[in-house]
C-alpha cells in the first residue's frame, strides 16, 4: 500500500463549525512537515545500487480504489437516499462505502450513498436524482444510480452522462409517501452489467497522520447540522443531534474518514413543486478542503479537471492527503 506523507497543521481547534456561505477551516496558526527520507546505504560491489523501485511490497495484495482495504471485484452503484425527518430511519445507510452530502431545494439535504464492496438486501428511502449528481458520478466511470425519479431537466442530462439509471418505485406500504420507495441493492447488483471499480484519485494509508487534533466536527449543509464525533477509533454521524441508526438493523452509522469539501452551490434552472430552485453543487474545480482521520485534521486542497477525471485530495505543499482504509463521508459544503 502506498504510503503517502501528509503535511502537519498546528494549533487547530478541537471542533470546527462550516456553515454555508462560510470559509472552510480554522485559522492556520503554523506548520510543519515530516523530515526528509535519509539517503540509501552505499552497497561496497562492483554492481552499481539499482533505482529505487515502488514502496508497495512486491507481496503486498492490492488494495480497493474506493476503500483501501481487500480489493473487490464488485461494480459501483449509487443511491439517492432521502434526508428529512420523514425518511428517518433509512435502511442500509451504514454499509455504504462513501456517502456525499448534498444541498437540495429548500435549504435540505439528501445523500448519495455510494455502494462497492457489499449491497444491502433493503435500502431507503430512495428520492428523485439531482443535477449534482450528474456532474458528480461520473467520478467512478460508468456507475449505476437508484433514484425514484427526476424531472425532464435532470433526467436527460443523466441519459447524456456515463451513468446506468436504474429508476425504481417499490414501495414499502409500512411507511407513508412518499418517503417509501425501498430497493433490493443486492439484486439489482445481480442483474445489473456494470464495469468493475476503478481509481478515483484518492490515496490510503493506515498510518495515522502527525497533525492537530479534532475530534467532534460540526457543519452546516443548508439548514442542517452534520456532526461526526471520534470515538473507539471512528466517527459517529449525526444529523441535525441524531445518531443515523438502521430502521432494520439499528446498525448505527460511523465513517472512517470525513473529508469537507467547499464548494460553489448555484440555481441549476429547475425549481420544485412549490416554486424553490433546485441547487447544484460543483464538484469539478477546485477549492478548500479539510480531511478528519484517527481523531485528527488536515487542512488542503481539492481538485478535479473535469467531470470523468479523478478527485485529487492535497495539503499545503501539495503532497496527496491519505485516507484511512475504510468508509468515508465526503461533505459537499457550499
Amino acid at each position: 500500500m502506498r504510503r503517502s506523507r501528509v503535511a502537519l497543521i498546528s494549533a487547530a481547534t478541537a471542533t470546527v463549525l462550516v456553515a454555508g456561505g462560510v470559509s472552510l477551516g480554522a485559522v492556520i496558526s503554523g506548520q510543519g512537515s515530516e523530515p526528509g527520507a535519509t539517503s540509501p546505504v552505499a552497497v561496497e560491489s562492483p554492481v552499481p545500487t539499482p533505482s529505487p523501485t515502488s514502496t508497495t511490497m512486491p507481496n503486498q495484495p492490492p488494495t480497493d480504489p474506493l476503500t483501501g482495504g481487500e480489493l473487490s471485484g464488485h461494480e459501483v452503484i449509487a443511491a439517492k437516499v432521502e434526508n428529512i425527518a420523514a425518511a428517518r430511519p433509512q435502511v442500509g445507510l451504514s454499509q455504504a462505502d462513501i456517502t456525499f452530502v448534498q444541498e437540495v431545494e429548500g435549504a435540505q439535504t439528501r445523500l448519495v450513498a455510494v455502494y462497492h464492496s457489499r449491497f444491502p438486501k433493503r435500502l431507503g428511502p430512495i428520492r428523485s436524482a439531482r443535477s449534482t449528481d450528474v456532474q458528480l458520478l461520473p467520478l467512478f466511470g460508468r456507475p449505476g444510480l437508484v433514484y425514484s425519479g427526476a424531472n425532464a431537466s435532470v433526467q436527460s442530462k443523466i441519459n447524456n452522462s456515463s451513468i446506468v439509471p436504474i429508476a425504481r418505485s417499490t414501495r414499502d406500504r409500512r411507511r407513508v409517501a412518499p418517503h417509501n420507495v425501498f430497493v433490493d441493492l443486492a439484486n439489482i447488483a445481480m442483474s445489473t452489467k456494470l464495469p468493475k471499480a476503478s481509481s478515483i484519485g484518492w490515496t490510503f494509508s493506515n498510518e495515522a497522520p502527525r497533525a492537530a487534533t479534532a475530534k467532534t466536527i460540526k457543519v452546516r449543509v443548508g439548514h442542517d447540522i452534520f456532526a461526526f464525533g471520534f470515538t473507539s477509533g471512528r466517527y459517529v454521524v449525526r444529523w441535525n443531534g441524531s445518531r443515523y441508526a438502521d430502521g432494520d438493523s439499528r446498525a448505527i452509522t460511523k465513517a472512517d474518514n470525513v473529508v469537507i469539501m467547499k464548494v460553489r452551490n448555484h440555481p441549476d434552472g429547475n425549481r420544485d413543486v412549490r416554486g424553490a430552485p433546485s441547487v447544484q453543487s460543483d464538484t469539478v474545480g477546485k477549492g478548500v478542503v479539510t480531511i478528519y482521520r484517527d481523531g485528527k485534521k488536515i487542512d488542503g486542497r481539492w481538485r478535479r479537471a473535469k467531470a470523468s477525471g479523478p478527485l485529487h485530495f492535497t495539503d499545503r505543499s501539495g503532497t496527496p492527503i491519505a485516507l484511512k482504509p475504510g468508509q468515508t463521508w465526503v461533505v459537499l459544503a457550499g
